[in-house]
C-alpha cells in the first residue's frame, strides 16, 4: 500500500456475528411512556445534498446549525443523500472541536451492532453530553470534541435516522457500506472545506470493525483520482 497507516484509535473490534459482550448493548426496550406533551414537532428532514450541489454551502451550514450553546462547541446535523436512484440518505451529527477546531483532527465515529445508531456512542460514550433518567441533557466532563472535530453517522442506510425509499438501497456487503460512507464524507468536506486538509481518522466499536476498514479502503482506492481528496491518516 502506498500510504502509511497510523493506527491511533483501536476501538473497532471486528465481530462476525452480533453476539458476545456487545449483544445486549442495543437490546430492545419497552415503551418509554413519553407523554404527548413532549413529542413536539420535529419538522421536515433537512436534505443537504441539493444545497451543496447548487453551491449553497453557507445556506446548508446555516440550516443545519444546531444551537446547543458554545459550551458544547458548534454543532450541525442533517441528511446526506448517498444514492439518488433509491433515495438513500445517511443521517449525521457533527460537533466541532471546542478548542482549536481549525487545526484539530476530524474523526468519524461508526457504531456497531450491526444496526446500532451512532447516537448511542454520542449519548452514552464520548459525545459532549448525555441524557439522564429524567430526560435532561447533561454535559459530559470529558468529550472527544474537546480537541477533535467529531462526526457521528447512523450507518449503514436503514440504521437509526438513516433511511432509503427502496429496499434495493440497503447495503448488501461492506463494499456498499464503504461506498455510501465515502459519498457522505465527500459531501461533508464539501460543506466544511476549511477542514479538508485536517488529519482524518475513521473509528468505531464492535461490528464497526468491518465498517471502519470498508470506508478507509474506499478512500484509499478513490483518493488518487478524486477531485476532493480526503486526508486519511489512520483507523
Amino acid at each position: 500500500m502506498r500510504c502509511l497507516w497510523v493506527v491511533v484509535v483501536l476501538m473497532a473490534v471486528a465481530s462476525v456475528e452480533a453476539s458476545g459482550p456487545f449483544r445486549k448493548m442495543f437490546s430492545n426496550h419497552g415503551n418509554l411512556n413519553i407523554p404527548p406533551s413532549l413529542w413536539g414537532d420535529v419538522g421536515d428532514p433537512l436534505f443537504l445534498t441539493p444545497l451543496l450541489e447548487a453551491g449553497k454551502i453557507k445556506e446548508a451550514r446555516t440550516l443545519s446549525h444546531v444551537r446547543l450553546g458554545h459550551r458544547h462547541g458548534h454543532s450541525f446535523s442533517g441528511f446526506f443523500t448517498v444514492n439518488k436512484q433509491y433515495n438513500s440518505n445517511l443521517f449525521f451529527w457533527f460537533f466541532s472541536a471546542r478548542t482549536g477546531s481549525a487545526d484539530a483532527p476530524v474523526i468519524v465515529w461508526l457504531q456497531g451492532g450491526p444496526g446500532g445508531s451512532s447516537l448511542f456512542g454520542l449519548f452514552n460514550e464520548n459525545g459532549p453530553f448525555s441524557i439522564d433518567a429524567s430526560r435532561h441533557v447533561v454535559p459530559r466532563n470529558f468529550s472527544w470534541n474537546t480537541n477533535h472535530n467529531v462526526i457521528y453517522i447512523d450507518n449503514p442506510v436503514g440504521t437509526g435516522f438513516s433511511f432509503t425509499r427502496n429496499d434495493t438501497g440497503y447495503a448488501r456487503n461492506e463494499t456498499d457500506v464503504g461506498r455510501d460512507l465515502y459519498v457522505a464524507m465527500v459531501q461533508f468536506f464539501t460543506m466544511f472545506p476549511e477542514l479538508q486538509h485536517n488529519d482524518f481518522f475513521v473509528t468505531g466499536e464492535s461490528y464497526a470493525g468491518k465498517y471502519v476498514p470498508a470506508l478507509a479502503y474506499t478512500i484509499h482506492k478513490l483518493n488518487p483520482a478524486a477531485k476532493l481528496k480526503i486526508n486519511l491518516k489512520g483507523i
